[in-house]
C-alpha cells in the first residue's frame, strides 16, 4: 500500500476568539494520504494540533459515528469518557484554514452523544474533539469520502469505472468530485469525471494507463490533507482479447449443438444466427468464448422441443448436506464418473442418513451395491439408522480394488429402502477416517465425489437437490447470448442457467443482452428466467424475462444486471416469491438498477402476481456493497394516466400466506459463527477465546443445546467455518462480519478476511480497538448497501431491513400503499447462544448505523418502525439497534403512527439492564396524518426529535382520542425533542384536540 500518515509539525494559530495561547489538540491516527504528496482543491486546514500532544489513557475515546452531518444537522457518537466538551473545526468563508465553531451538544452521557453543527457554519468537512477532566479524544472527521467499490472490479484503460460509497462529492451540493489516482508511489493523476452526487462518482481511466495495482482517492474539496478518503486498490487490467472470428449461421434446419461444439473447438468467436426460428432439444450449452447472436427479439426464436430426459444437461447443487432424495425403489440406479489417481486397495466410506424403524428395519446395510465399470457389485454394509433422513453420519461401507484412470462407478439400489447419500470418500490409507469439520477433500490419497454429483440418473422418483432443466446454458468464461428470442415448454424450468461446468468455480463474464426468455412452464423448479449459480463479472442488461422469478441471485459478484424487463409469472404453488430473488447466497459488489417489473398480459389488475420486487436473503454468505437503484414498475396504461391499470402489485394469492410483499426485503438465514466476549484483540484483528463456559439454559432462547459448537474436549467453543467455499452449506470465513456490542469499541463493524486459529483477521484497522472482554457477534450481514431512487408501491412493506444490517443507505425511495409500515428496520434479540446453525428470522444480530434519508411514503400503515424481536426471557444489557439516523424523509397518510422507535417493554426481572435501540437521530423529517406522529416506545432511549414537522389535515380513524405530536412511553428516557412544529388542517400552531407533546410520568 502506497499512502503515508498524516504527520504535521506543531502548529498553533490565532482563532477568531482572538486568543494566542489556544491549547493544542491530539493528531489523528490512521488517517492516509497518497505518497507523494499532492496539492489539493479548495483550502487547506490548519487547526491548532501537534503531533507530540498524546491522550490520557482515561481522555474520551470514539468507536463510532453516524456517517455525515451538515450545518444545523445532527450526529451521533459512541464511545467512553464523553462530555459535553466538544470542539469543532471547520471551513470558514473569512479563514481559508478552517476556524472553530461551537456545536450543540444532546443526550449527553459517558457513552454516548449527539452533536448539532451550527446552521452558520459553512458544508465541508468536520474535524472533531471531546474533552474530559483527562484531556482531549482523538479526532474524528465527518463528510470525508467514504469509497466503497467499483464497478467493474477490474477495469481496464479507458473504461468509464463507477465508484460507491458515502459523501462523494464536494459538499453542499454534490456536483463535484475530485478523483485521484496513482501507483506505486509514483505521481498520480485527477481523473476526468463524468458525473458525481452523494454516493456514486463515474469517471474515465486514461487510455494510456498501464496493467497494475493502483489507489483511487477521493477528496472532499476543502479540508487539504484532511479531506482525504482512505484508498481503494484497483487492478486494471490488459484489454481482453477479443475473438474476431465470425460464423454466420442462414440454414435454420441445423444441429445447434453440434455446430456451437464445433465452433468452440476452433477457438470460439460470435455465431451469428439469420432471423428464424431454430429448433432443438434438451439444453443448449455455450462454452468458453462462444457468442450466440441473433438478428433481433422476435426474429431469431429458439425453441425447444420435446426432450428426452437425456438430452438436458440437470445442473444441480453440489456440496455437502445435499443428497439425492426419494431413491428408494428396487432398479433405481445413480451413475458417477470416478477419476482414481494410484492403483490399490482403496477404503469406501459414504457420509448418509436414514432412518427405516418405522417399517422396522435396522437400517439399509446390504441393500445396495457399488459397480465399477463392468466388475462384480459390491455391497454397502454398515448402513444403520442414523435418527432421521437428515442426520448424516460416516460409514465404512466397503473397499474396492482400483486402477488408476477414469472409471464408471455405479451405485444400485437391489433390495429398497431410503437413503440419502450426502457424500463417498475413498481412502488409500487404511486408517484414514473422515470428519465433518474440516469436510475432507480430494488428494492423492483421497478421493472426494458429492452423492448428487452424476453423470446418469436413472430412478422411479427420485430427485435431485436444485435440479434444473435449463433450455441454455452459459458454461463457460467469455459465453454470452445476444439479440435472440429464446422460448421453453413443459419440461423447462430454466430459461438460461450461468454456472461453470466445473464444480465450485465462479464462471467469469457472461453476457446476456437483448433477449426475450418466454414460455417455461416446468412445475418441478423455482422456474427461473436467468438463475445465476457462482457467476462473477456478468452482464444481464436490455433483456424481456418472464418467469416465476426472472432473476435468480444463487452467488454472483461484481456482475451488473440493469434496464431489464421482468414478468413474474405464476406456474405453481401461489404466485412469484420475487422479481428479483437472491436465495442464502452470496452477493458482492454488483449493480442492479433500472429494472421495471411488469404485468404480463390480461393480468395488469386485480391481485397480486409477484410478492416481492427484490428479496434477497443471507445464508452460505452475506449481502456485502451492492447497488440497488431506481427498480420500480411500469407506468398505468392510457397516455397521462397516474393511477390505472398496469403496474403489478405485490403479496400472496388470497388463500396463501398472506404475511409477504416485502417490496425490497433483506431476510437473514442467520449463522453466528460466535457471540460473546473476545480473549483480546490489536489493531485489526480480535482472538476468541478457544473454549467457553456453557451458555446458560435461560440465554439459549432458539438455539438447541446440541445445535452448539463444541471442540475436541467436548467444550463449548466457537464455530469453525471452512476457510473457503468448499461446496458445503456453510459460508466460509470470509463472509462473516465482526460487529461489537457491548465494552471498547461498540458500534464498531468488520469484515474478516482470514482466520489463524483463534484470530480473526480483519479488513481494515479498528477506530479503537476493543479488547478482552468485549462482547461481539461474528456472523453474516447485510453491509453497506445502497438501496436508492426505487419505486415500491402496493405491497406490504416498502423496504425492509431485516436482522443483521449494518451501514446501509436508504435514500431517495418512493413508497406507495403499503399494508404494514413503509419503512421497516428490525434488530433481533432470540438467543444469546455463544454459536447459532444458519436460521430464518433468528438470533442475536445488529442494526447499527444505518441512514434513512430522503424518502416519501404515502398511505402506509406506518411511516417508518425501528424495532428489534427482542425475546421477552432474553435480558437486554446492550443495545441492537444503535446509531441509525432518519433524516428529510416525508410520511403522508398514515394510518397509525409516522415514526415508531420499539420494542419489547423492559423486563428488570429478567435482568435487562439496557434499552434495546439506542442512538436514533429523527431530524427533518415531515409527518402528515397519523395518530402519533413521532413515538418513541418501549426500550428506546437515547432519541434526538429535532427540526421535525407534524401536520394533522385529516383524521386517521374514528379514534375520538386526541391525536399527538411527540410521545414518549417510558418515563425517564432520555430522549429530547428540539425545534419541532405541530400544525393543525389550517396550518395553524397549537391545533385543537392535539397533544403536541405527551410523556409518560
Amino acid at each position: 500500500m502506497c499512502q503515508a500518515t498524516i504527520a504535521f509539525s506543531i502548529m498553533v494559530f490565532v482563532l477568531n476568539t482572538g486568543s494566542s495561547d489556544q491549547e493544542l489538540l491530539p493528531m489523528p491516527i490512521n488517517w492516509h494520504i497518497p505518497k507523494p504528496s499532492v496539492t489539493t482543491p479548495g483550502t487547506e486546514y490548519k487547526p491548532p494540533v501537534n503531533e507530540n500532544v498524546v491522550p490520557s489513557e482515561y481522555a474520551p475515546k470514539i468507536y463510532e459515528n453516524s456517517g455525515d452531518a451538515g450545518p444545523d444537522q445532527s450526529f451521533f457518537i459512541v464511545g467512553s469518557g464523553l462530555t459535553e466538551n466538544v470542539f469543532v473545526w471547520g471551513r470558514d468563508a473569512q479563514m481559508p484554514e478552517g476556524r472553530r465553531w461551537d456545536a450543540q451538544p444532546y443526550l449527553v452521557n459517558d457513552n454516548y452523544l449527539a452533536i448539532t453543527l451550527p446552521e452558520r457554519s459553512y458544508d465541508s468537512v468536520y474535524l472533531i474533539w471531546i474533552k474530559n477532566s483527562h484531556g482531549w479524544s482523538r479526532p474524528i472527521r465527518l463528510n470525508v469520502p467514504q469509497v466503497w467499490w467499483c464497478y467493474p472490479k477490474h477495469p481496464v484503460a479507458g473504461q468509464e469505472v463507477r465508484i460507491f460509497g458515502r459523501d462523494l462529492a464536494r459538499r453542499p451540493d454534490y456536483t463535484t468530485a475530485f478523483v485521484y489516482i496513482t501507483k506505486h508511489g509514483s505521481q498520480g493523476k485527477w481523473l476526468d469525471v463524468i458525473k458525481a452526487d452523494k454516493y456514486s462518482a463515474t469517471v474515465k481511466l486514461p487510455h494510456n494507463l498501464s496493467s497494475g495495482i493502483y489507489q483511487l482517492w477521493l477528496h472532499a474539496g476543502n479540508g487539504g490533507q484532511f479531506g482525504w478518503s482512505e484508498p481503494l486498490e484497483i487492478t486494471v487490467c490488459e484489454s481482453p482479447e477479443i475473438k474476431t472470428r465470425v460464423l454466420h449461421v442462414t440454414d435454420t434446419d441445423v444441429d445447434l449443438h453440434k455446430i456451437i461444439h464445433d465452433f468452440a473447438e476452433k477457438g470460439g468467436g460470435t455465431l451469428k444466427l439469420n432471423a428464424g426460428m431454430y429448433h432443438y432439444r434438451g439444453t443448449l450449452k455455450i462454452p468458453d468464448d462462444v457468442t450466440l447472436e441473433g438478428a433481433g427479439i422476435g426474429k431469431t426464436i429458439l425453441q425447444v422441443e420435446h426432450s428426452e430426459s437425456q438430452d438436458f444437461v440437470y445442473s444441480v447443487a453440489l456440496g455437502w448436506d445435499i443428497a439425492p432424495g426419494r431413491i428408494h425403489t428396487p432398479g433405481d440406479i445413480m451413475e458417477y464418473k470416478l477419476n482414481v489417481p494410484i492403483s490399490g486397495k482403496w477404503n469406501v466410506w459414504v457420509r448418509y442418513a436414514t432412518e427405516m424403524s418405522p417399517w422396522n428395519q435396522s437400517g439399509v446395510s446390504g441393500n445396495m451395491t457399488l459397480q465399477v465399470d463392468n466388475g462384480q457389485p459390491v455391497p454397502m454394509l454398515n448402513l444403520p439408522n442414523t435418527g432421521s433422513f437428515g442426520s448424516f453420519k460416516w460409514s465404512l461401507c466397503a473397499s474396492l480394488d482400483l486402477k488408476s484412470g477414469e472409471h464408471r462407478l455405479q451405485w444400485k439400489n437391489v433390495k429398497g429402502g431410503g437413503i440419502s447419500l450426502d457424500a463417498y470418500v475413498f481412502a488409500l490409507d487404511p486408517d484414514y477416517q473422515p470428519k465433518d469439520n474440516p469436510f475432507p477433500e480430494t488428494s492423492d490419497h483421497v478421493i472426494v465425489l458429492q452423492g448428487e454429483n452424476v453423470t446418469q440418473f436413472k430412478t422411479k422418483e427420485g430427485e435431485l437437490p436444485g435440479r434444473i432443466t435449463s433450455a441454455i446454458w452459459l458454461a463457460g468464461d467469455n459465453s454470452a447470448i445476444m439479440d435472440l428470442t429464446i422460448s421453453g415448454n413443459p419440461q423447462i424450468s430454466d430459461g438460461v442457467l450461468i454456472q461453470s461446468d466445473k464444480p465450485l468455480k465462479w464462471v467469469n463474464n457472461c453476457r446476456i443482452e437483448r433477449c426475450r426468455i418466454s414460455d417455461l412452464e416446468g412445475k418441478h423448479a423455482e422456474i427461473c428466467g436467468v438463475r445465476f449459480v457462482r457467476a462473477s463479472n456478468a452482464l444481464v442488461k436490455d433483456n424481456e424475462i418472464y418467469a416465476r422469478a426472472p432473476l435468480f441471485l444463487s452467488g454472483i459478484k461484481y456482475s451488473n444486471l440493469s434496464n431489464n424487463k421482468l414478468y413474474p409469472v405464476t406456474r405453481f404453488g401461489g404466485n412469484s416469491e420475487g422479481a428479483i430473488l437472491g436465495r442464502t447466497d452470496i452477493i458482492e459488489e454488483c449493480v442492479i438498477e433500472n429494472n421495471i417489473v411488469c404485468s404480463p398480459s390480461g393480468n395488469e389488475a386485480g391481485g397480486p402476481l409477484a410478492r416481492r420486487l427484490i428479496w434477497v436473503s443471507t445464508g452460505r454468505g452475506s449481502v456485502s456493497k451492492n447497488w440497488f437503484a431506481n427498480n420500480g414498475v411500469e407506468q398505468p396504461k392510457g397516455h397521462g394516466s397516474v393511477i390505472g391499470a398496469g403496474p403489478m402489485r405485490f403479496g400472496g394469492v388470497a388463500g396463501t400466506d398472506q404475511n409477504v410483499g416485502e417490496m425490497i426485503l433483506f431476510e437473514a438465514n442467520h449463522r453466528t459463527m460466535y457471540f460473546g466476549p473476545i480473549a483480546d484483540a490489536g489493531e485489526q484483528f480480535i482472538i476468541l477465546p478457544k473454549s467457553i463456559s456453557p451458555t446458560p439454559d435461560n440465554l439459549l432462547g432458539n438455539v438447541k443445546r446440541e445445535d452448539l459448537a463444541y471442540n475436541e474436549d467436548g467444550e463449548e467453543t466457537y464455530f469453525r467455518p471452512p476457510d473457503r467455499d468448499d461446496g458445503s452449506q456453510e459460508p466460509p470465513i470470509t463472509e462473516y462480519y465482526v460487529s461489537i456490542f457491548k465494552g471498547q469499541g461498540q458500534g464498531q463493524t468488520r469484515r474478516v478476511v482470514a482466520r489463524d486459529g483463534e484470530k480473526l483477521l480483519l479488513d481494515r484497522p479498528w477506530n479503537v480497538p476493543p479488547k478482552s472482554g468485549s462482547i461481539v457477534a461474528v456472523g453474516t450481514a447485510f453491509y453497506r448497501n445502497h438501496i436508492i431512487g426505487n419505486y415500491t408501491p402496493d405491497g406490504m412493506t416498502g423496504i425492509q431491513l431485516w436482522i443483521s444490517c449494518m451501514e446501509n443507505i436508504v435514500s431517495a425511495n418512493s413508497i406507495a400503499r403499503m399494508r404494514r409500515p413503509a419503512l421497516f428496520l428490525y434488530s433481533n434479540g432470540t438467543t444469546l447462544a455463544s454459536s447459532m446453525p444458519r436460521t430464518w428470522n433468528r438470533g442475536i444480530s445488529p442494526l447499527f448505523f444505518n441512514h434513512i434519508e430522503g424518502n416519501r411514503a404515502i398511505d402506509c400503515n406506518a411511516g417508518v418502525l425501528v424495532t428489534s424481536g427482542d425475546d421477552g426471557k432474553i435480558p437486554i444489557n446492550f443495545p441492537r439497534a444503535l446509531g441509525n439516523v432518519i433524516r428529510h424523509n416525508s410520511f403522508e397518510r398514515n394510518r397509525t403512527d409516522g415514526v415508531i422507535i420499539a420494542s419489547r417493554k423492559s423486563n428488570p426481572a429478567e435482568g435487562d439492564t439496557s434499552p434495546s435501540i439506542l442512538g436514533t437521530v429523527v431530524e427533518f423529517n415531515v409527518v402528515r396524518d397519523s395518530s402519533i406522529a413521532f413515538h418513541s416506545g418501549n426500550s428506546s432511549d437515547g432519541v434526538l426529535f429535532r427540526r421535525n414537522h407534524a401536520y394533522f389535515w385529516y383524521p386517521v380513524n374514528n379514534s375520538t382520542e386526541p391525536t399527538v405530536g411527540f410521545q414518549v412511553d417510558v418515563p425517564n428516557a432520555d430522549v429530547v425533542i428540539d425545534k419541532n412544529e405541530v400544525e393543525g388542517k389550517g396550518g395553524e400552531g397549537n391545533p385543537r384536540n392535539v397533544i403536541e407533546i405527551k410523556k409518560a410520568d
